[in-house]
This record gives C-alpha cells, sequence and structure tokens, in this order.
C-alpha cells in the first residue's frame, strides 16, 4: 500500500539519553536507569515507524548521519517524490538552537536561522517548497525554533517549553499516539501527561497549603457601643494542591500551528 509519507528521524545519541549540564550529578544515574529499564524504548520507535505501514519510507539519521546535510538531502529528494514529510528529532538544544552531529571542521548545530536557511537551500536544488507537514523534537528548548519549523513550511511543530527533561517515555508515546490518529495537539498532550508518572519519584511534585478569604467578626467596643461588632476578612487554610515540579512543568510540549493536523 502506497501511503506517499516519508518520516525522518535526527537522532544523535543512539537512544542514549543525555540530560541537560543543569540538572544535578546525583539524579542523572537514577534517571537513566529508569528510562533503560523501560519497555518503551527509541529501539521500538524505529520498529513501530518501520512496521506501522503509515509512510512508504523512514530515513533514520542516526548518530554521524545526524547532520544538517543529510536532512537536507531527505527534505529535497522526498519533496520532489511529492511525499508528505514527518519528521522526529532526538538529540539537544538551546534556545533558539539545534544542535547536530557535524564533521569537526563545521559549526555544531543549525541555530535559528539555519532552520529557515533549509528552504532557501532546498530551493537552489530545484524546489519552490518543503512538503514538510510536523515536527516533533525531543531536544531541550524545542519549544523556541517552532517558529523557524513553520515558516520553512511544517504545518505543526512540537517542542518542550523549555528543557526537556522526560524525552523518554515521552517520544515513545507520542509516535505511537500519533500513528494511532490522533491529532498533534492531542498526541503531545497525552504522551506529556503520561510520562509525568515515570518520573514522579524523581521529580515530586511540592505539596502547597490552599487558601480561602472568609468573614469574621470580632468584638469592637467603643464609648457609644460597648457591644459594637466589626467584620475583616481573613485567610484560613482551605486544602492542600500539588505543584508539579520545576522540570516537568519545563517539559511541557507547545504545540505551534495546526494542532488538528493528522497523520
Amino acid at each position: 500500500m502506497t501511503t506517499n509519507k516519508a518520516i525522518i528521524v535526527l537522532q544523535e545519541n543512539s537512544g542514549k539519553t543525555v540530560f541537560d549540564d543543569s540538572l544535578p550529578t546525583d539524579l542523572r544515574s537514577p534517571i537513566n536507569a529508569m528510562i533503560d529499564g523501560l519497555a518503551e524504548t527509541f529501539e521500538d520507535v524505529k520498529m513501530t515507524l518501520q512496521g506501522s505501514g503509515r509512510y512508504d519510507v523512514v530515513h533514520l539519521l542516526t548518530d554521524n548521519a545526524c547532520t544538517r546535510a543529510k536532512l537536507l538531502d531527505c527534505l529535497v529528494d522526498e519533496t520532489k517524490k511529492n511525499r508528505t514529510i514527518d519528521l522526529i528529532i532526538l538529540g539537544h538544544g538551546v534556545p533558539e538552537k539545534l544542535l547536530l552531529k557535524t564533521p569537526p571542521h563545521l559549526e555544531g548545530d543549525i541555530g535559528s536561522r539555519s532552520i529557515k536557511e533549509l528552504l532557501t537551500d532546498a530551493q537552489g536544488r530545484g524546489v519552490t517548497k518543503l512538503n514538510l507537514r510536523m515536527v516533533y523534537m525531543c531536544n531541550c528548548y524545542g519549544a523556541s525554533v517552532n517558529d523557524d519549523w513553520l515558516e520553512i513550511g511544517a504545518k505543526v511543530s512540537i517542542g518542550s517549553r523549555e528543557r526537556d527533561m522526560m524525552p523518554e517515555p515521552m517520544t515513545t508515546f507520542f509516535v505511537h499516539n500519533w500513528l494511532a490518529g490522533e491529532t498533534a495537539k492531542d498526541a503531545a498532550r497525552n504522551a506529556y501527561e503520561a510520562s509525568i508518572s515515570f518520573y514522579l519519584p524523581l521529580y515530586p511534585p511540592t505539596p502547597k497549603t490552599k487558601y480561602k478569604t472568609v468573614e469574621v467578626s470580632y468584638p469592637c467596643p467603643t464609648r457609644k457601643d460597648p457591644f459594637k461588632k466589626c467584620k475583616k476578612s481573613v485567610q484560613v487554610p482551605d486544602g492542600v494542591e500539588f505543584v508539579p515540579h520545576t522540570y516537568v512543568r519545563e517539559t511541557e510540549l507547545i504545540v505551534d500551528g495546526d494542532g488538528n493536523t493528522r497523520l
């Protein structure tokens, strides 16, 4: 069955999660142990994509092949074949930049400007536009480059608000949701919410007492009225709420563009 669709997977670390340098050292080992112990791994993502029948071709640009040049080749080739292209990125990022593998003599990232230049470079190779539909990023600060992917033609782009501290199983969940036919916004939201429970031992929420305002009466006698009552508003405890951990809040997936896009 021909689907007229292609997917590109950019994966720098061969499935191994490398966290932001700001993550405390004592948290890195248990987090990686939890990720390694999950049945849902990136190998499953690759097998799911290859065996789903949803795409005519799956381009796995892993490790040394995870370069801007290889990405451009795939985007141009699949556009010339008139296939709709989806893109999944598993790597690293900083604000306004996506980090990729490059030869030592080249700059080690494609920043926001270079993402935009992908279209210009593609046009120089004979295509007027890119058939890019959906971009999903597990790199940190992915949301900061959502607008750049949209500018070069993507219909929808998805990335974490700040640091992505739950790359797995969130990526696996997203892929399964997307292949199951969920909209981009639903696939992202459900993947994010489902991943939180896996990290509760490491990223516990903070309990916070809630308060409500009540009006109380109190004696305020005067010479003319020794039995006078006054009223004032006071704050009294009204239960407990749990504030999500900073890392959980930072990881929230932001969907820009047409969130109703489907496979």
